[in-house]
């Protein structure tokens, strides 16, 4: 199973003319893309309702997007073709490597798109935590910790202003997780779900 992660901060793709994809061509250009890439790189899925842009990241550096395809994306409304082929697509290439709900979230799914909101706020949360813990200044914790009070403000709006603000989804393949990310790096993946405490009552 290859490491998946979903990113959590978003930056702009580059204009791009869209273009047409079947399920299997994705699939295809996903393992391709994997394929190529060095240690300090990454495979970029970022995630809108009407298109979806295919690219990679290296290191320490911005995104760098290949495609624009406009026949997938993330859907409003659960069980829609473009968003569920799009699923299948990314649990192919990267073994199903994020938590269900963050490929339910992509599906259309309200209440998962919830919890991957709620796990963001949990990881800013962390990441201010360890940020302080290393001495960080006062400004540079508050980048964070302003993110992380945006996506609490999120998580009170109604479903349907909710789903207008959550967009886009950005999912993140690295070839080698241990050597792109650093301790500073925040991301959603399933062992991390493992490792947060409990909630208190």
């Amino acid at each position: 199973m290859r490491n998946v992660y979903l990113r959590i901060e978003s930056k702009p793709g580059e204009e791009l003319p869209g273009s047409i994809a079947n399920e299997s061509g994705l699939t295809q250009l996903l393992d391709d893309l994997y394929n190529r890439l060095l240690d300090n790189m990454a495979i970029e899925i970022h995630i809108y309702r009407e298109y979806v842009l295919i690219g990679t990241r290296e290191k320490g550096h911005g995104d760098k997007m290949l495609k624009k395809f406009i026949n997938f994306g993330f859907s409003p409304k659960r069980h829609d073709n473009k968003s569920e082929a799009l699923t299948y697509a990314i649990r192919n290439i990267d073994g199903g490597g994020l938590p269900d709900y963050c490929y339910d979230a992509i599906n259309g799914d309200l209440q998962a798109l919830r919890l991957t909101t709620e796990h963001l706020v949990r990881a800013y949360d962390a990441k201010v935590r360890r940020m302080k813990e290393k001495g960080k200044t006062a400004s540079e914790i508050e980048t964070f910790a302003l993110r992380r009070d945006a996506a609490k403000r999120r998580l009170t709006l109604e479903d349907e202003d909710f789903m207008e603000v959550s967009e886009p989804i950005i999912i993140e393949i690295p070839r080698n997780p241990d050597t792109f990310y650093s301790e500073e790096d925040v991301y959603i993946t399933s062992q991390l779900i493992e490792e947060e405490e409990p909630k208190e009552a």
